[in-house]
């Protein structure tokens, strides 16, 4: 008895495999140095390499937040999503590849750093590109004078 319901069991559990983990390939380029009026930029290439990436966000993970510090004037086709503290850029199709636009008006001078990662922006939440010892994150930073 106890024999068919661990076959049963297994039976039930075997077609439920681990979700596949969402990767995808990161380059980011920003503007390093401007004066407090001037237009920054921030460009950042995604190219899906794993799964559908619902709600692609565009998460930063330090207490600078690129769209915080600049008066936006292009999303890229973005929102910013204040709630997870990045961009919401809408859902990335298998071997997608987009690239965001973003640009703004550097709003007050200082030497700001900047950590953005990826992740889906619904439940569960789970970032792209996680290891063990966190996500990779794309790091730069910018000086406003």
């Amino acid at each position: 008895m106890k024999i068919l319901v661990l076959a049963a069991l297994l039976a039930v559990a075997g077609p439920c495999a681990p979700p596949q983990a969402m990767t995808a390939s990161v380059n980011v380029v920003a503007s390093s140095a401007v004066r407090v009026g001037e237009l920054s930029q921030l460009v950042v290439k995604v190219t899906n390499t794993g799964p559908v990436i619902p709600h692609l966000g565009l998460v930063f993970r330090t207490s600078d937040q690129w769209y915080a510090r600049h008066e936006m004037k292009d999303l890229a086709g973005c929102v910013v999503a204040f709630e997870s503290s990045g961009f919401d850029c809408g859902d990335l199709a298998v071997n997608d590849s987009r690239t965001f636009s973003f640009s703004g008006l550097a709003t007050g001078a200082g030497t700001f750093h900047y950590e953005l990662a990826l992740r889906e922006l619904v439940q569960p939440f789970d970032w792209v590109n996680d290891h063990a010892d966190g996500a990779d994150a794309q790091t730069w930073d910018e000086t406003v004078s």
